[in-house]
């Protein structure tokens, strides 16, 4: 990835938050940091051409569009990892698949390490429509015999936000604090067909341009009024998180990503999220269901540039959120990163 300075860095920050939904979003951004909005283009356009970035477009919620998901585990021998895994990133629905473990560089006793214990190796999110995700997931489970497959729903979300600041990539400092998470509706919304049109015009990678709804738009049968007026009101009601830039982590540099789990009393899980979700390098924090396979409630996501960084973080948050213990799972195998379609 090509050096960027402090008001690019930001920029690529503010890129991945989501683009102000306006005529010209990209000279509103940049006016925010005191750039021009040829450089705003010109930074999203070289980070697309150059691999390091996924793409450009909406991301929606998906249970607000009648979607269910879940994380998935599945313990696997080695021998068999790489063709029971094909098997699960072949499915639609499947957008995230790892092999999660322990590198050899890293010794087993230290900070999450396994220390002698074996858990589930094989990580995947399944996602589906409400109605399908039961038979989806049974399908599955059917393809990969006779290896079990165990879901993990969250059962709470305190923070899903996959903001990578390449300012703070080599150094542990914080950056700026997050805003607060806004407690939004989940039920599901009904679309129409037009509607539904809209959704899969919008997830997908989109042209980058200084009236950036404009062509969209057309394509779509609307005025530019009325698709933004779509879009806000989509985003106010939580159908819609943002419409922006989603990187490629690895590719950026963030090459160590581990997922930290910590047990707790159920009644402790409230507040230890919310401590755990409020440090910004935590890009993900769920609570999920304790099992007796993987005995941990609380889920946080985190990136650094090497294993040791990661576990360096997963220690410091450990300490700093009052917690103890805990596992920490580091992806050593990618097998899928996509976006969900949807309809």
């Amino acid at each position: 990835m090509v050096d960027l300075n402090d008001q690019e860095a930001a920029a690529l920050v503010a890129l991945q938050r989501g683009i102000p939904l306006t005529e010209r979003p990209f000279a509103e951004l940049g006016a925010s940091l005191g750039l021009s909005e040829e450089a705003v283009l010109a930074l999203v356009r070289g980070l697309l051409d150059a691999g390091d970035a996924r793409r450009f477009g909406a991301v929606f919620d998906a249970r607000r569009l009648g979607y269910r998901s879940a994380l998935c585990a599945m313990t696997v021998p080695r021998a068999r990892m790489a063709e029971v895994a094909a098997k699960v990133a072949a499915v639609r629905g499947v957008t995230h698949a790892y092999e999660r473990g322990w590198p050899a560089e890293l010794p087993a006793d230290g900070p999450g390490g396994p220390a002698g214990k074996s858990w589930p190796n094989l990580w995947f999110t399944l996602a589906a429509p409400s109605t399908d995700f039961l038979q989806e997931l049974e399908n599955l489970r059917a393809a990969c015999q006779p290896y079990a497959i165990h879901e993990l729903p969250a059962t709470r979300r305190f923070k899903i936000d996959v903001v990578f600041d390449v300012r703070t990539r080599d150094r542990d400092e914080r950056v700026e604090p997050r805003l607060p998470l806004v407690k939004a509706s989940t039920q599901a919304v009904e679309l129409t067909a037009r509607e539904k049109a809209l959704v899969q015009l919008l997830e997908g990678d989109l042209p980058v341009g200084a009236r950036f709804f404009e062509p969209l738009a057309r394509q779509a049968g609307l005025s530019e009024a009325a698709l933004l007026e779509q879009v806000r009101a989509w985003q106010a009601s939580g159908v819609l998180r943002r419409v922006g830039l989603l990187l490629r982590h690895r590719e950026i540099g963030f090459k160590a990503n581990g997922m930290c789990c910590w047990d707790m009393p159920e009644t402790a899980v409230m507040e230890a999220g919310r401590r755990v979700a409020d440090f910004p390098e935590v890009t993900h924090c769920y609570e999920r269901p304790r099992m007796d396979i993987f005995p941990f409630r609380l889920y946080a996501m985190i990136h650094t540039p090497t294993w040791a960084s990661t576990q360096r973080l997963f220690e410091r948050i450990t300490r700093e959120a009052g917690l103890s213990g805990g596992q920490l799972l580091l992806s050593v195998t990618e097998f899928k990163k996509t976006s969900m379609q949807f309809f």
